[in-house]
């Protein structure tokens, strides 16, 4: 009779893919995020039971998901292993919490060790080989030039453990990716012409302008203005969808800000259709030092398992670099983003009176405050500090209107 493996579910925190381990019965033989790539199953079955390699395992990753570096390794084994893969896992152990090594690195230390020449795509095989994520932490090896490359557990989940960890990872710093174009070509501003009318007239709005005063053609309507502006891009195609949110990453001049804000909620919910680019834009980006547009912070509004780095990324990128990150916690449907944000604009009220004055997040806490109020996302004691201080901005401003009326 087939002996069955046996597997067990960790249920991780708001901001990654859930997590599956198996077992022979006494070690643990396989840790994967439910969903990826690694998410495989036991050729002969499987049965679900609990275990005492499971318990410690558990343990080891609440340890690990509270922030800490565990102590203890679980028990594990790994089958059909070679002299080489486990001397790369022997590698892949020391590396620190919160750090990263390049494959190069990895190479150089195997080759030390056994003798010979080890390349970096011969390692590269052996991380992405490894049967037991993050307790073994494949996710820590990254590119030479500081590319994320690939991960059986899903790019968006490395990207999150990093963020998890506050790697240094994140401060490489690179604004935008190297085939961007500075200026649309006119075929170009054409055919986004074409499809932000077509969206347009959909929507019943009429026909966009296209305003070429300022030198750069500029697309606009002037009836598009702010987050609650009516949607227009929910009846795109894929191909139209991937075609405006290409051209809104090569050419963001080409749409005045109300349009690109209505691009930045397209990106937050369909940037998988750019992910490729997306995600080495905001992997790479030190968004903390970052003056360009931070509408593009939009995608992370798209990517499952981006919620810890949302929050972390409220704690760096600066005022008037928020909007498309703003966009994200729109769309994230993470309690802890919410909690995260309003705590976040407390802190900012409190360090600066004049608070968005000329950046506009003062107007983003207003519509904020409206949405947590309609999704009853916290109680109005909650949000007390937040409605005294934003009526306390704007009753002198409505008091003015009034008087002029």
């Amino acid at each position: 009779m087939a002996v069955l493996a046996k597997i067990w579910t960790y249920a991780t925190p708001d901001g990654f893919a859930d997590i599956v381990m198996s077992s022979d019965g006494e070690a643990l033989t396989g840790l994967w995020f439910k969903g990826s790539r690694d998410d495989w199953r036991p050729k002969r079955g499987c049965e679900r039971r609990e275990l005492p390699v499971f318990t410690d395992t558990c343990r080891w990753l609440d340890e690990y998901f509270a922030g800490r570096a565990p102590g203890f390794t679980p028990k594990y084994r790994i089958d059909d292993a070679t002299p080489f893969r486990l001397a790369v896992v022997d590698e892949l152990l020391k590396i620190p919490y919160g750090a990263t090594v390049s494959y190069g690195d990895i190479a150089k230390a195997v080759a030390k060790k056994r003798g010979g020449k080890v390349s970096a795509r011969a390692v590269g095989g052996a991380v992405g080989w490894n049967p037991i994520c993050i307790v073994i932490p494949c996710h820590r090896v990254v590119g030479a030039n500081g590319d994320l490359t690939g991960y059986g557990g899903g790019l968006d989940n490395k990207i999150s453990l990093l963020a998890h960890e506050g790697s240094d990872f994140f401060d490489v710093r690179l604004s935008a990716p190297k085939d961007a174009k500075s200026e649309p070509d006119e075929m170009l501003v054409r055919r986004a012409l074409h499809i932000v009318g077509k969206a347009a007239s959909s929507a019943g709005f009429g026909r966009p302008a296209c305003d070429r005063s300022g030198g750069c053609a500029t697309i606009c309507i002037d009836a598009l203005t702010w987050i609650d502006s009516p949607y227009i891009f929910g009846g795109l195609d894929d191909e139209e969808a991937k075609f405006l949110l290409e051209s809104f990453i090569d050419f963001r001049a080409l749409y005045q800000f109300g349009l690109s804000l209505q691009l930045a909620r397209l990106l937050a919910e369909r940037g998988a259709l750019v992910r490729g680019r997306m995600g080495r834009i905001v992997a790479k980006t030190d968004w903390g030092s970052y003056t360009g547009n931070g509408l593009l912070l939009a995608y992370l509004g798209s990517v499952k398992g981006a919620d810890a780095q949302i929050r972390r990324l409220l704690d760096i990128v600066p005022e008037d670099g928020r909007d498309g990150l703003f966009m994200a916690c729109w769309m994230s449907r993470s309690v802890r983003v919410q909690k995260k944000l309003r705590e976040k604009f407390e802190e900012w009220i409190s360090r600066d009176s004049g608070f968005g004055g000329g950046t506009g997040e003062a107007s983003w806490l207003a519509a904020f405050l409206a949405k947590w109020t309609r999704d009853e996302t916290f109680g109005f004691d909650s949000l007390r500090p937040l409605v005294q201080w934003h009526l306390s901005r704007q009753t002198p401003q409505l008091m003015v209107q009034r008087r002029s009326t």
